[in-house]
């Protein structure tokens, strides 16, 4: 079955022997033999089939038997296959508001006969007669309107016009126009299903040669009509897809105004001979994503950003080159032999899936969560304690435990190991490495319901995962979790708050972390992730790019550029040296300088600690009438590390201002310049030698990328982190043992310590918070950001662990609790002096009676506790809570609705989270309405499919079509006893499966497009 829309070349503008302009030989009309004719158009088809394009679209002037002549000769017996689909279009000369040639295309279904081809050429009109556009009125046209002297410009006369059909024909064709209203005419005729204008712009004779100023509304209403534009300039291209980029951004925004929506713009080779097909200008083909036909043409024209690219290969094919092992090739379930279980169900399932987005839809009970908790099973999720199908409850019920009878196996791209069969009844080994991440639809109910019961923690844990992985690796502090980063990054400020507590009780506390744990598992499953890296390493190695032979033979002005080129390249790779060698160095510097920092906070909590020591001290030595000075000298000498940081920081400031890009004299300025210089001199040569410079700048690239992927120890996720990671085990196992031991504080400056906590907090989330305001579809339709806030309601919970409720102030299990939250309710314990007030307080309640007698510690405390373990909770502060979370128009994360929890984790496991390994998300729409799908969710889905594989199961159309789904499964079971459950596969512009997910999904095919048109 089909894997859906796919990405292929598209030549859409070749010629063929047709064609009057024809250069590669003989033309069609000069051949009487039937012999060949024949040999002729079989060359055709094999240029066809050597152009490595999927779609070619025929573009001979004025006719289209070249197109007719090609399907005859496909039909016959013996004839060589044609391994492209050959769009039949028409090449015309439009009338234009101005004295020069006006090229305009066509482009028409391969669908349309023969007869109603000509049907719609006999509907353009020529200029001046207003004939219909055929052979015969051609030649009057020539005979009738060409003067002696455009006849003499042609190379013939009025005489040989006359006499030879033949030559007035082509001097016709050479001048002749078509009327624009016929053109119109025909195209409102035949309809956008089986017509569609094709309008260079900067190529041959296009649109861009009318003077805007003096023809304002002729090529504005050319841009706005649906069209496919024909462009050279990729800046122009990216413009008319809707993407704005730095060569387009002075125009963009007038240019959009213009075109009034995205267009579809591609480059044809405008081949006019055979060896010609599939050689692009510049060597920058036009790719496609869609099913090779004219429907999949249409597709691509609705989401040209999406479906279309220009030059050597799409960034996404690239990327799944380079990380085959990420990406699912196909599946395949199977019954065992003598199985038990009766009904098909899955058994002969085999597909094969698309590298984008892949939608799942069917009605209820057709087989789409099978395929997902299958899918999610033989990629080691995580999550399989969530599967509805493959659930204890359902088809691994223990009684007749169908699961058993069935055995599927998943195929990638590329593996570290052969692929394997695999019962549907087995359960994941804990040394498997997660491949794919799939979110059951239970699972992500409870995410988006777990706070109804007061519990947050699994979602709290999913964002601080997704958050964890947006964070840059060199920010990580070399930290495997968030709350290790946050843990490392905090330490200090805990040491100094344990200090503080030590001093207040002077009984030492512990707080305990655990960072990690190695077990055999977990050896097992780096051992698998160090093979995964070696996959990629592999991969990249097989796709080293091939470098051009330089020509042999360049002219004068192409071999300086060359030499001039070699040149500025090793000027460009000496200063990329100095960069690289200024960026380590900045690297440095900043380690010193955090070094020098918790070296001067760390000297200043001794001051501080020698100097409350000192005040302690002084009454007690006035009484042996001595001088604390006498007995207690303390000195501490900066200028040395101080002088070590300024010299740090003038070394980062003067590298900031190297790498500085608006400084003139930085290095980034210059490579810049250099690199301008290069592309100026590129522009000289000729276009193998382009060929040449840009196979080498690929390789370069190449290199680029394998140094990063084989790493060094201190970067995790490379090979040489992983290889370090397996090597250090043992020393990570002596790490893990550890208990961090930090001492108490007096209460006030564990107040200080922890609002330098809070803002440390603020600090590091300050980089995640930029990222998220820079996505608009999260930024302006939801409003997220994060919040760092204190809480000391604990205290009303906690205090009752060492205080019995029978005694003094707090006498009565109602009544006790309530004076506990008056307490906390009354006074501001962020501030100092509500927090001295507070400590007042609670301190008199614990120690009197409502009636003020006092009352003994011993007889409050409960007798596990003592007073003194009463005193450091207390004081000790340990109730106060420290909190960090999301917000979304400041709406706490609690608080939110389970439709905004639900948006809001979607937005971060597409958009921020950084992982690549294949998403499948169970109907992610269930708790959102149109309005927020369309406005967040259709661009969220939109952008993810960039960088990973997508699979989604979904009722909604909503989703499905909108996102523009690659491919799509339609999922269906028999009723008849057997439960077979089959499935249909392709792309969504194919017309079986448009009408089956208009038959399935909601509303009807016109809706779908109401909506895109609404949110958009």
């Amino acid at each position: 079955m089909g894997r859906g829309a796919l990405w292929n070349r598209w030549d859409l503008h070749i010629h063929t022997p047709a064609s009057y302009e024809w250069s590669g030989g003989k033309r069609l009309r000069d051949i009487s033999s039937v012999e060949e004719r024949t040999a002729l158009l079989e060359q055709v088809v094999k240029g066809i089939n050597a152009s490595n394009c999927a779609v070619v679209a025929v573009m001979d002037y004025w006719t289209f038997d070249g197109v007719i002549a090609l399907r005859d000769y496909l039909k016959q017996p013996g004839a060589i296959k044609c391994d492209a689909t050959i769009l039949p279009g028409i090449e015309l000369r439009m009338v234009s508001p101005g004295d020069f040639r006006l090229n305009m295309h066509v482009i028409l279904n391969e669908g349309l006969s023969d007869e109603k081809l000509q049907a719609f050429k006999s509907q353009l009109h020529l200029s001046i007669t207003d004939k219909p556009l055929n052979d015969d009125y051609l030649i009057e046209w020539a005979r009738e309107h060409l003067t002696d002297k455009r006849l003499a410009q042609l190379g013939t006369s009025k005489a040989t016009v006359m006499s030879d059909k033949a030559v007035a024909l082509i001097a016709a064709s050479k001048t002749v126009e078509v009327s624009t209203d016929s053109v119109k005419a025909a195209l409102k005729q035949f309809g956008s299903d089986e017509a569609i204008l094709f309008v260079p712009f900067d190529t041959n004779d296009g649109v861009k040669k009318i003077k805007f100023r003096e023809h304002h509304s002729f090529p504005n209403e050319l841009l706005a009509m649906e069209a496919i534009f024909e462009v050279g300039n990729q800046g122009t291209r990216d413009a008319f897809a809707g993407i704005q980029t730095n060569e387009n951004q002075e125009y963009f925004s007038e240019f959009q105004e213009a075109i009034k929506h995205p267009k579809l713009a591609v480059r044809g080779s405008d081949a006019h001979k055979i060896t010609d097909y599939g050689s692009f200008p510049g060597g920058r083909a036009t790719w496609i994503k869609a099913s090779p036909n004219f429907s999949g043409l249409l597709q691509a024209c609705k989401e040209p950003a999406n479906r279309s690219f220009t030059g050597p290969t799409p960034p996404k094919l690239d990327f799944v080159a380079r990380n085959p092992q990420l990406f699912i090739e196909s599946i395949h379930v199977r019954k065992r032999a003598g199985a038990p279980e009766i009904g098909a169900w899955l058994d002969g399932t085999n597909l094969e899936f698309n590298q984008d987005l892949v939608a799942l839809i069917g009605k209820k009970g057709s087989g789409k969560s099978a395929l997902a908790d299958v899918l999610g099973l033989l990629g080691d999720t995580l999550n399989s304690n969530y599967f509805s199908f493959l659930s204890e409850h359902r088809f691994r019920l223990k009684k007749d435990d169908k699961a058993s009878s069935f055995e599927a196996m998943l195929k990638w791209n590329q593996d570290a190991k052969a692929a394997e069969w695999r019962l549907l009844s087995s359960s994941r080994s804990p040394s498997s490495v997660q491949r794919v991440k799939y979110l059951p639809q239970r699972y992500f109910e409870e995410l988006c319901n777990d706070h109804v019961a007061g519990d947050d923690k699994l979602l709290q844990e999913e964002l601080k995962q997704v958050i964890y992985s947006h964070i840059p690796h060199d920010e990580r502090d070399g930290a495997y979790t968030l709350d290790d980063i946050i843990d490392r990054r905090s330490a200090s400020i805990e040491r100094e708050i344990a200090t503080h507590r030590s001093r207040l009780t002077g009984v030492n506390s512990r707080i305990l972390s655990l960072t990690a744990e190695v077990t055999p598992d977990a050896q097992q499953s780096l051992r698998q992730s160090v093979r995964l890296a070696l996959v990629r390493l592999r991969a990249l190695k097989a796709n080293v790019p091939v470098v051009l032979a330089a020509p042999s033979e360049n002219d004068e002005v192409t071999a300086g550029a060359a030499k001039r080129i070699e040149e500025l390249n090793a000027l460009i790779d000496d200063v990329n040296a100095q960069i690289e060698s200024v960026r380590n160095q900045s690297e440095s510097d900043k380690g010193t300088i955090r070094i020098i920092d918790d070296v001067k906070e760390h000297i200043a909590r001794v001051e501080k600690y020698v100097k409350e020591e000192r005040l302690e001290l002084d009454p007690k030595l006035s009484t042996l009438q001595l001088e604390v000075d006498e007995i207690i000298t303390f000195a501490t000498d900066l200028s040395k590390v101080d002088g070590l940081r300024t010299a740090a920081t003038q070394a980062l400031e003067a590298a900031r201002a190297k790498l500085d890009e608006t400084r003139e004299d930085s290095l980034t300025a210059r490579l810049s310049n250099l690199r301008g210089m290069r592309a100026a001199e590129q522009t000289k040569m000729n276009e193998p030698m382009k060929l040449h410079q840009e196979s080498i700048e690929r390789l370069k690239d190449w290199e680029q990328e394998w140094k990063a992927a084989v790493g060094n120890p201190e970067l995790p996720e490379s090979f040489a982190g992983l290889w370090a990671q397996l090597r250090a085990l043992g020393t990570q196992r002596q790490e893990l043992n550890k208990l961090v031991e930090q001492r108490t504080l007096i209460s006030i400056e564990i107040l200080r310590c922890l609002k330098q906590r809070a803002e440390l907090l603020r600090q590091m989330f300050s980089s995640v918070q930029k990222l998220i305001d820079e996505e608009p579809q999260i930024k302006d339709a939801l409003g997220v950001n994060f919040s760092v806030k204190f809480s000391f309601d604990p205290f009303v919970v906690r205090l009752f662990d060492f205080v019995k409720q029978s005694v003094g102030s707090f006498a009565g299990i109602e009544e006790s609790r309530a004076v506990a939250q008056t307490l906390i309710a009354t006074y501001d314990l962020e501030t100092e002096e509500g927090l001295r007030a507070f400590l007042d307080a609670a301190h008199l309640k614990l120690t009197t009676t409502n009636t003020g007698k006092p009352v003994a510690l011993t007889s409050l405390v409960k007798s596990n506790r003592t007073p003194s373990e009463l005193m450091d909770f207390l004081f000790g502060l340990s109730y106060a809570d420290l909190s960090y979370g999301l917000n979304l128009d400041n709406v706490e994360l609690e608080r939110l609705s389970p439709g905004q929890r639900g948006a809001l984790l979607l937005i971060f496991y597409l958009l921020v989270d950084r992982e690549r390994i294949p998403i499948i998300l169970d109907q992610p729409e269930e708790n959102l309405d149109n309005e927020t799908v369309y406005k967040l969710l259709v661009n969220v889905l939109t952008r993810a499919k960039q960088h990973r594989q997508v699979i989604m199961v979904t009722h909604n159309a909503n989703l499905a079509v909108a996102c523009d789904a690659e491919q799509v499964i339609v999922c269906t079971m028999r009723r008849d006893g057997t439960n077979q459950i089959e499935y249909t596969s392709g792309g969504i512009e194919e017309l079986a499966l448009n009408r089956a997910a208009v038959d399935i999904l909601e509303g009807t095919k016109p809706a779908f497009e109401n909506r895109r048109r609404k949110y958009r």
